[in-house]
């Protein structure tokens, strides 16, 4: 009788090593699991941190007292459009006359936001507006009354690498051109 016994011993104390076996397997793999979430957690801080996004689109238009003036040399309101974009291939290839007049068809696949501002000559507007996560490049368009087509001052392309994520990029109107300034100024 004893050696049944000690045969039911042994066979409860296989079971239950290899119980513990499966158990430290699940627990190790689970740990595995663990760490990694903590590591990509911690490296998504680190990025949070150190490498801010641009959330919000920041830009500020003045018009000068001679932006857009007519053939009698009177200045004229000027509409300023901005555009976030997926890519600027479009944008690139459009001519004034088509952006001026079918802008939405022009840029269909990859126009995201647009904003339309109308600045009045000696005004001064802060345009502030979410980023679109797929924007790639901002495009803004000064529509002048004659702008100059041979120097394509009429419009500015950004590259969302270019933008900052506190400070605001700023654009001017002056004469039949659209500027942009340094971060810097």
């Amino acid at each position: 009788m004893k050696m049944v016994t000690i045969g039911f011993k042994s066979q409860r104390v296989r079971a239950l090593g290899r119980g513990l076996v499966v158990f430290c397997s699940v627990l190790l793999l689970s740990a595995c699991g663990v760490t990694q979430s903590v590591g990509n957690g911690t490296a998504a801080m680190a990025e949070a941190v150190f490498y801010k996004k641009v959330k919000v689109l920041h830009l500020d238009l003045s018009a000068r007292k001679t932006a857009n003036t007519d053939a009698l040399g009177v200045p004229l309101s000027t509409m300023v459009r901005v555009y976030q974009l997926r890519d600027m291939k479009a944008f690139a290839a459009a001519e004034y006359g088509a952006l001026l007049s079918t802008d939405s068809h022009v840029l269909d696949a990859d126009l995201l936001v647009q904003n339309d501002i109308y600045l009045r000559p000696g005004e001064s507007y802060s345009l502030s507006v979410p980023l679109n996560k797929e924007t790639q490049f901002v495009a803004v368009t000064a529509m002048f009354r004659d702008p100059d087509l041979t120097r394509d001052s009429w419009r500015v392309v950004l590259a969302k690498s270019e933008l900052d994520p506190d400070l605001p990029r700023s654009l001017t109107l002056l004469n039949q051109q659209l500027l942009l300034r340094d971060l810097k100024e």
